[in-house]
């Protein structure tokens, strides 16, 4: 079925199941954004649940109710020395910290309604795909091509975390191109730029961006060193045979 524009997700492993084909011969830019915003939506908790941290124990510390991107940045200039403390004592392995904060700052800023990628919710409804021995992944439109795979024989958790978070990072990206965003990366650098990885620097940054345009917040976070999103940097410490996707341009820290 491969070859026309299309964007297929099949697989399962354990509680995660995918089997959706999408023909994108009508669809424009944005629609293809928002179906894969969709995607993104249905495989970004798995990623998390699967990478080895603690995604309930997490829910449980986050004593949180903010609205906005001014109370997600209190909360973390408030409670990032306690959640450092707390992440050293629970998480079973010391470099799963990439994947937690990562799942803490995606929570802070869902509860607060704060966007930080593109909205879902597409018209194009999926097919059903028939499911084989693989997870696989294609998006196919116009010049983009993407095909992700990996093989269910013996699979560990953690390798379905990592094809997981690698189709989550190209989708994310890849749909904030097809929305038309502005991307104002010069913005991102002005407001990050000098400051170093640290909870302090990433409230501080949340603080300076005195707007809630979805992508500014997520490259801002990104650029810092804490990625909103799950991606294959989460855990490529941990998991030293996971590999990060090559990034053009700026390369963020962490």
């Amino acid at each position: 079925m491969y070859g026309g524009d299309e964007i297929i997700l099949s697989g399962s492993h354990k509680k995660f199941k995918a089997s959706s084909y999408y023909d994108l011969v009508d669809a424009d830019e944005k629609e293809v954004s928002r179906i894969l915003s969709d995607v993104s939506s249905m495989i970004e908790p798995f990623a998390f649940e699967f990478s080895g941290i603690d995604t309930k124990a997490i829910d449980k510390f986050v004593d949180f109710d903010g609205d906005g991107v001014e109370d997600v940045a209190d909360y973390i200039q408030k409670n990032g020395t306690a959640w450092k403390k707390w992440a050293k004592e629970t998480l079973p392995e010391p470099k799963l910290i990439h994947a937690a904060d990562s799942y803490l700052f995606n929570k802070l800023l869902t509860e607060a309604g704060v966007r930080f990628k593109v909205d879902g919710k597409a018209k194009t409804k999926p097919k059903p795909e028939e499911p084989s021995d693989v997870i696989a992944f294609v998006g196919k439109y116009k010049k983009w091509i993407s095909i992700k795979k990996l093989g269910l024989d013996n699979v560990k958790d953690y390798e379905v975390s990592g094809i997981l978070s690698g189709i989550n990072h190209s989708v994310v990206n890849k749909s904030f191109e097809f929305a038309g965003s502005e991307m104002d990366d010069a913005k991102v650098q002005a407001i990050t730029k000098g400051k170093r990885k640290s909870y302090g620097n990433a409230a501080l940054c949340l603080s300076e961006i005195g707007s809630e345009d979805p992508y500014t917040i997520c490259k801002v976070l990104e650029a810092i060193g804490f990625r909103p999103y799950a991606s294959t940097f989460m855990l490529t410490e941990a998991y030293p045979d996971i590999k990060p996707p090559k990034v053009r341009g700026r390369k963020p820290k962490g």
